[in-house]
């Protein structure tokens, strides 16, 4: 009984730790939604141009898609001609960040990890990017579209003008409907590590930090995490005395280098292009990891270590819990 009191005592607390955060970024998911479209998008990167790679990586980070979520608007940018560049460097940045995850890293870590989470997906997929070689496309491969046609069947429809409405749908609909699942599975596995996790094995992965970077790596390949869901299980990682970089290595590249992302690389981009993916999101990380154990201020990093712990809640913290609590049973008992 005991256990299970724990049990909702933690995940009560990480969720008014994350919940408010999380509607602030789908807030901004609304706004940019009412500003960027898919056939912009499209329209920069689905056709030769000059920056491929860095077009890729930069258009990647604010979008607010998980690793599944991006699959069929970077299938469709291949198919519209993009590079493999572009579409290789967009498949890193866009899982691994997105403006949602990017507010809720900074409420909940602060800003140097939000910006570290931003850095290392940039450079990442920059570096991906540059490892891949393009092949030469021929007229016809260019012109034709996934419907199997050219001309205009290729050339996105001009979109009428977005509102308000539109943007609160897609903020709930397209986007935390999707998020529902990964983002419930991710406080479940998190509060669930706070509970089972001995110290015995807080003081080994400390000590052998190198091992515990690819343990963690290797751990999130079976798991399907997002940039959102990727959080609380951090966050309790750092909670119980895991080192930052650590910690940092699950919130980075788990999001990006499950078996479903990893699958269908392999089947829009080829072997090679995923062999050099993973290097890439695999060195980035853990150089970046150990720049956050050994070369910069500790207080970073562990000034939140005892917060979840912490029963005394501000009012806004609780009321974006619970409404956070609200939408997430909503969308969960909706499907």
């Amino acid at each position: 009984m005991q256990v299970f009191i724990d049990f909702l005592i933690n995940f009560w607390n990480l969720t008014v730790m994350i919940g408010l955060y999380v509607l602030i970024g789908l807030i901004f998911v609304g706004i940019a939604h009412l500003y960027i479209s898919k056939a912009w998008i499209q329209k920069h990167l689905g056709e030769d141009s000059n920056y491929p790679t860095l077009k890729g990586a930069l258009y990647g980070i604010p979008l607010p898609l998980c690793s599944c979520g991006v699959i069929p608007l970077a299938t469709s940018l291949r198919e519209k001609g993009a590079s493999k560049k572009a579409v290789t460097s967009f498949f890193i940045t866009t899982p691994m960040t997105g403006i949602d995850s990017i507010i809720a890293t900074y409420g909940v870590f602060g800003l140097p990890m939000a910006l570290l989470r931003v850095v290392s997906s940039f450079i990442s997929g920059i570096v991906a990017g540059s490892l891949v070689k393009d092949e030469l496309k021929n007229d016809t491969h260019k012109e034709e579209s996934s419907c199997g046609c050219s001309g205009s069947c290729s050339t996105p429809k001009e979109e009428k003008p977005k509102q308000l409405k539109d943007a609160i749908h897609y903020a709930l609909e397209d986007v935390f409907k999707d998020l529902a699942k990964p983002m419930f599975y991710g406080l479940i596995l998190a509060t669930i590590f706070l509970l089972v996790m001995p110290k015995e094995s807080v003081v080994f992965f400390n000590e052998n930090l190198l091992l515990s970077y690819l343990i963690v790596l290797l751990l999130s390949l079976p798991l399907y995490v997002c940039s959102i869901s990727a959080i609380p299980i951090a966050l309790s990682m750092l909670s119980v005395g895991v080192s930052p970089g650590v910690a940092f290595i699950f919130l980075t590249a788990a999001p990006a280098t499950n078996i479903i992302t990893a699958g269908i690389i392999k089947k829009i981009l080829g072997n090679e292009v995923l062999i050099k993916y993973l290097i890439s999101i695999i060195v980035t990380t853990i150089i970046f990891a150990l720049m956050i154990d050994f070369m910069m201020p500790s207080e970073w990093f562990t000034i939140i270590s005892n917060e979840i712990s912490v029963e005394s809640h501000s009012y806004l913290d609780i009321a974006g819990g619970i409404l956070f609590l609200i939408l997430l049973g909503v969308y969960l008992l909706k499907k």
